[in-house]
């Protein structure tokens, strides 16, 4: 291109126009001669805004423009051996925006070598030096991912046998990167034989079922010992849906398979203990049981042992009474039946206390008129209030309905009153009192003017045999009323307290649930010792081995004339008797020789002769459970030894 076409502006235009690219023309000055169209777009620039100008100046970021000037435009006039000269710079356009430009340049000299004109054809690389970017940073990325997540890549063609193992996925199993060939075979000879098929059979599974490949598999160390791994990888595939590559990753899972094998080691070694436990606690349970049934079999048999000689000397003394005795006779006889009445508490009260410990006491609450049964347990401690010259004041109200076992709040509050006139001052006072604890309970209280209590012994006085010096004195007593009844108010679901001050006396207190209003379930105490006479004669029949209980039951009634006893020691023979003279009431114990006392009832409920007969059962048994068999088993009443007369009329008065 000589000078003349340079300057003809038709030719150049042309030139520079078809190019496609960024094209800019110097004169020998390095000012702007030529600037194309695809400038204009790319700078913002109107050649006629840039014409005459050092490029430089306009486009060059200040830091960049004298090594550009340098490089591109001085090392040409200077040099005239070179012709071409290739850079990048950035391009600065009229918005402030950098663009990066690929530059080749041209130049044209006279015959004298000088420089006339400088031809710059550019091109804009900025978004492939972008991808670039933002593929070396990825790439980056993905290092350091790899690096963080501490995996092995693997990648393999399963068509050519070749594959790629990462370093790191060398490194898990002991080698180093330069180390084990690109090929598969060598990854399948690591795999343990017993993993093989399953890993194999994963790949077919993916292959041909799009399954997810997902296995666990040990591979053999360079060591020769062998590292648990995770293998994941998912296939790409043709057109056609093959594989033809298959890309993945380990996981070095072994610290992680050593602790589930330590684990699995704990869980096993556990539950070996666990069963141990068990089996010792079974043991200890079936022990447990087996003492609470030979200690009930104890109770029920020393119950049945102790009652037997007590019915005889209470009955007995409860007939000398009618007899007419001599005044100091009759005072024997009444120290007598004191002494056996006392007895007999000591014996329910250790019975209960037993019965309780080994968690076979058994209490039924139901609403309880507590006025009836105040007077009830009044009634029974009234002599031993008046022989101590006490003064009884009770300032409860009639209408209170508590709920309890009636059997047992009235032994609650018998031994509550017998300690407030045992442990009371002569002349003194008994009070009872009742308030309403807004809380749903109701609080009964004894209070007496006795000495009190010490601070030192309080911490005692519910314990089982504590008397706290008292016996010493000639006041009776064991020291398990108070253990006792705390065990029953609790079993009701009450509270008991007390509170005490030397040289004024003391206050016990129970509280029980409230509850509706409760018909009077308490009956007095009677105190006739006979019954009336006045009616035809009825026939009582009287199973019984033990002559004592025997010779008592025919004096008990031979205050009733109109009462004809008949008697047999055995079951057989009372059989017979029952059938020959159809009696209007039975009486029936439970141990006698042959046939017990079970077998008779049920004998007797099945001959038609007989079945209609009431049956009472009168039996030296006592405990809850003995009476509880008895009346589920057709015992129209179930009466306990010692029996009192009284009692024994009544029963059977109620059955004719």
């Amino acid at each position: 291109m000589n000078k003349k076409a340079m300057r003809d502006p038709d030719f150049l235009n042309a030139i520079i126009e078809n190019v496609g690219a960024l094209v800019i023309v110097l004169d020998h000055a390095g000012g702007i001669y030529r600037f194309n169209t695809a400038c204009e777009k790319l700078s913002g620039f109107t050649f006629a805004e840039v014409e005459g100008k050092f490029p430089w100046d306009i486009f060059l970021p200040a830091e960049d423009s004298d090594a550009i000037h340098t490089a591109a435009f001085v090392a040409h006039v200077n040099n005239p051996q070179t012709a071409l000269n290739q850079y990048t710079n950035r391009w600065r356009t009229k918005s402030g925006d950098y663009r990066l430009i690929e530059w080749s340049n041209t130049v044209l000299r006279d015959n004298q070598g000088k420089v006339e004109f400088m031809i710059s054809v550019g091109t804009d690389i900025t978004e492939r030096k972008q991808i670039e970017e933002d593929l070396r940073h990825s790439e980056e990325r993905m290092r350091l991912v790899l690096n963080a997540t501490n995996d092995g890549i693997w990648d393999w063609n399963p068509i050519t046998h070749e594959d790629y193992l990462s370093p790191r996925w060398k490194e898990i199993v002991g080698y180093q990167a330069d180390e084990l060939p690109n090929i598969d075979s060598i990854f399948f000879e690591l795999i343990h034989p017993d993993d093989k098929t399953s890993v194999v059979q994963a790949i077919t599974n993916h292959f041909e079922k799009h399954a997810q490949y997902r296995v666990e598999m040990r591979l053999r160390h360079k060591n020769g010992s062998y590292r648990w791994v995770l293998s994941r990888g998912e296939a790409v595939r043709d057109a056609n849906g093959k594989p033809v590559r298959m890309v993945g990753s380990i996981t070095d899972i072994t610290d992680l398979k050593q602790a589930e094998e330590n684990l699995k080691i704990l869980n096993e070694q556990l539950e070996s203990r666990v069963k141990q436990r068990t089996a010792e606690m079974t043991a200890a349970r079936d022990e447990a049981e087996r003492a609470n049934r030979a200690k009930s079999a104890f109770l029920s048999r020393m119950s049945h042992e102790l009652r037997t000689p007590m019915n005889a000397i209470l009955g007995f003394s409860q007939l000398l009474e009618y007899e007419n005795l001599q005044p100091r006779q009759l005072a024997y006889v009444q120290e007598i039946h004191r002494a056996g009445d006392y007895l007999l508490e000591l014996i329910n009260e250790l019975l209960d206390l037993a019965r309780i410990e080994s968690g076979k006491m058994v209490v039924v609450s139901q609403p309880v008129n507590l006025a009836a049964a105040i007077n009830t347990a009044t009634e029974i401690t009234q002599p031993l209030i008046t022989a101590r010259l006490l003064h009884l004041i009770n300032q409860c109200p009639t209408g209170e309905t508590v709920l309890a076992d009636p059997t047992r709040l009235r032994q609650i509050l018998v031994n509550l009153l017998s300690n407030a006139a045992k442990y009371n001052l002569s002349g003194g006072y008994i009070k009872i009192s009742c308030h309403d604890q807004n809380n749903g309970f109701l609080r009964l209280c004894v209070t007496d003017t006795g000495p009190g209590i010490p601070p030192e012994k309080q911490a005692y006085l519910f314990k089982p045999f504590e008397r706290l010096g008292a016996e010493f004195t000639a006041v009776e007593g064991t020291g398990i009323g108070l253990a006792l009844s705390k065990q029953l108010t609790e079993l009701m679901g009450g509270h008991v307290g007390f509170n005490s001050t030397l040289g004024e006396g003391s206050t016990f207190w129970i509280e029980l649930p409230l509850t509706a209003e409760a018909e009077n379930t308490e009956n007095p105490i009677s105190q006739d010792k006979a019954i009336n006479t006045g009616k035809p004669q009825q026939t009582v029949l009287y199973i019984e081995d033990n002559a004592a209980n025997l010779r008592l039951v025919e004096a008990m009634l031979r205050h009733q004339p109109h009462l004809k006893l008949i008697s047999a020691t055995h079951g057989e023979s009372g059989l017979e008797l029952a059938r020959r003279y159809k009696p209007q009431v039975i009486l029936l114990d439970i141990h006698l020789p042959g046939m017990d006392g079970y077998a008779v009832l049920e004998a007797l409920k099945t001959d038609p002769i007989t079945r209609d007969i009431p049956v009472i059962a009168l039996s030296a048994d006592a405990m809850s459970i003995d009476i509880d068999r008895g009346l589920q088993a057709g015992f129209i009443q179930y009466l306990t030894k010692p029996v009192r007369m009284d009692v024994l009329h009544e029963a059977i008065e109620r059955y004719f």
